[in-house]
């Protein structure tokens, strides 16, 4: 199903954008896209009982969470790539045991960050979701609001995607007169309340540069029961020039350098703390947004990135998974 809040349904319209500009490329899906990637690119509905599936060519599968048809037996495919974006282990085992299955192609392993890499026992490269900087770009300095300072944070609408205490963490920034806003956050609805009580948007209630345009700062924790291995909403939010806080548990942690380009935290104490020493030093927030800016034109531009890039459309020797 697609999410036009999903961070795979964006890695999906990224990769086809800048591999479109290489080779042709192809989007297939089981399923009818969300009317934002149906204005973007075109996508072809996998239905094998008229004949209509791919055949041929690279084959990259963006995700080990679904099931792959049988329709994959006749696909003839000359290289196979799989983008393992989340921490499912037992998913990533039967999504290699099918591939494997039905025809000799070794398959590639992408990761979609080096924590996920660490976590797996097979080998493979490490390639970021692509996010395109020309969009999320920092606001310019006519459109801010002085008078305010600003949290936020934005994800898919799921309890998952939001620590069990993050609710202590609003209540104080509301009682320290912090305006918080949460798109994505109408899952907590009873959980969070009272005066001063966070902002809660449904995902995808503003577009998402616009959203994180207008905000400070940018503020990020997963529950414990949900490990976030790559973070693609924090590099957006670095990207818009927004000094972020968040969780050290996560795969964007090892892009952060703390107090530099962003802020780590452990406890809910020191993620409130932090927030607030933000508040009150404006030029802590420019300095630091200017930094993580930075650290995401590094990741996304240059000799590097067009190297990861290129990985997909040329042909090295693969080692199997």
């Amino acid at each position: 199903m697609w999410d036009s809040n999903g961070g795979s349904d964006w890695r999906t319209y990224e990769m086809y954008r800048l591999l479109a500009q290489h080779c042709t490329v192809h989007v297939w899906s089981r399923f009818s896209p969300a009317r934002d990637f149906a204005r973007r690119c075109p996508v072809r509905l996998i239905r094998p009982w008229l004949g209509r599936f791919p055949v041929g060519g690279t084959f990259v599968f963006v995700g080990a969470y679904f099931r792959i048809g049988h329709w994959f037996k006749a696909s003839l495919p000359r290289r196979i790539i799989l983008i393992y974006n989340t921490f499912q282990p037992d998913r990533l085992e039967k999504a290699l045991s099918r591939l494997r299955a039905w025809h000799r192609t070794p398959v590639e392993l992408v990761y979609a960050s080096s924590l996920l890499r660490k976590l797996s026992p097979y080998p493979g490269s490490v390639i970021e979701s692509p996010i395109d900087i020309t969009r999320f770009v920092p606001c310019s300095a006519a459109s801010q609001h002085s008078q305010r300072f600003r949290v936020g944070r934005l994800s898919r609408d799921i309890a998952t995607k939001h620590h069990e205490e993050d609710h202590e963490v609003y209540s104080a920034l509301a009682g320290a007169g912090v305006e918080v806003r949460i798109m994505g956050g109408t899952c907590l609805q009873g959980r969070v309340g009272g005066l001063g009580a966070p902002v809660l948007l449904a995902a995808g209630a503003e577009p998402a540069v616009e959203f994180l345009q207008n905000l400070d700062c940018f503020y990020y924790r997963t529950s414990d029961h949900w490990l976030e291995v790559y973070g693609r909403v924090v590099f957006e939010a670095m990207a818009c020039g927004l000094p972020v806080v968040c969780g050290r548990r996560g795969g964007y942690a090892d892009y952060i350098v703390h107090g530099v380009n962003g802020f780590l935290f452990d406890t809910t104490g020191q993620a409130v703390s932090l927030i607030l020493g933000l508040r009150n030093d404006p030029a802590l927030r420019l300095r630091v947004g200017r930094a993580a800016r930075l650290t995401v034109e590094s990741m996304y531009r240059g000799r590097s990135w067009q190297q990861k890039q290129a990985f997909f459309f040329s042909f090295p020797g693969p080692q199997r998974a």
